[in-house]
């Protein structure tokens, strides 16, 4: 049975539109192509017209500018997504449909459309930021590369207090990855300066973690000698994350 298009109906599939082309004027056209296919159709439902602007917006996705022009609160972190589940979270976080009002409007099962939103939303929430402190060159790439692997941002690599503190008024990371030695204090000194603004959990990479463990005391810290073990670190830095 044909659905009586109400200006709030409209306005909805509007911000649909704009939510999966982030383009106010290709959302337009998609929005004015599927209005005719629901008038040629002589009204249809309210699932069958999001399958029109899904029909009308598919051609026009790879040319969406991926600045966000539109209305959607997601924005341009929706638009990070492959089409179809951008489709999918817009229906389900954005416009409101149950997880079975998705399925049908993307002709799916409810347990792919599950899946989908599911693992969407991992992928769009915050990756934890790790601040390294380390004043030589290689071995802060070295650690750098083997934080990317595990999907983590690097907040910033900071050769001394001054850098370190900078990076932290910049982004709050979740974890520190400290030398202990570095050239005019310890990683012990420029940590502490930290915490005075944030709390973050630390590893120390040190090559005396004899000496180290013994000036923490009863500090929970996780010391790792160096030359360190990528998979001993991987390990640390996955343990920190997951407490």
């Amino acid at each position: 049975m044909g659905e009586a298009l109400s200006n709030e109906l409209i306005k909805n599939i509007y911000r649909y539109a704009s939510c999966i082309l982030g383009n106010r004027q290709l959302s337009h056209i998609a929005v004015a192509e599927a209005l005719e296919a629901h008038a040629r159709n002589g009204g249809s439902s309210r699932f069958r017209l999001y399958q029109f602007v899904n029909e009308a917006s598919a051609s026009r996705a790879p040319q969406a500018d991926v600045r966000f022009s539109g209305g959607c609160g997601i924005g341009a972190e929706l638009l990070k997504l492959p089409y179809q589940r951008r489709q999918i979270v817009a229906l389900r976080a954005v416009m409101g449909f149950s997880f079975v009002d998705v399925a049908e409007v993307m002709e799916m099962t409810e347990t792919a459309v599950r899946r989908h939103y599911v693992s969407s939303l991992l992928e769009l929430r915050p990756k934890p930021a790790v601040l390294i402190i380390e004043d030589e060159a290689m071995i802060a790439l070295d650690l750098q590369k083997i934080i990317k692997t595990l999907g983590l941002s690097v907040a910033g690599i900071a050769k001394n207090r001054e850098e370190a503190l900078r990076i932290v008024g910049l982004s709050h990371p979740k974890l520190i990855v400290a030398d202990y030695r570095l050239r005019d204090e310890t990683g012990i000194d420029v940590v502490n300066a930290i915490r005075e603004q944030i709390h973050a959990d630390v590893i120390y990479i040190t090559a005396h973690p004899e000496a180290v463990t013994e000036q923490l005391g009863a500090a929970s810290e996780v010391v790792l000698a160096k030359p360190f073990n990528a998979r001993a670190l991987v390990a640390a830095v996955q343990s920190k994350l997951a407490a």
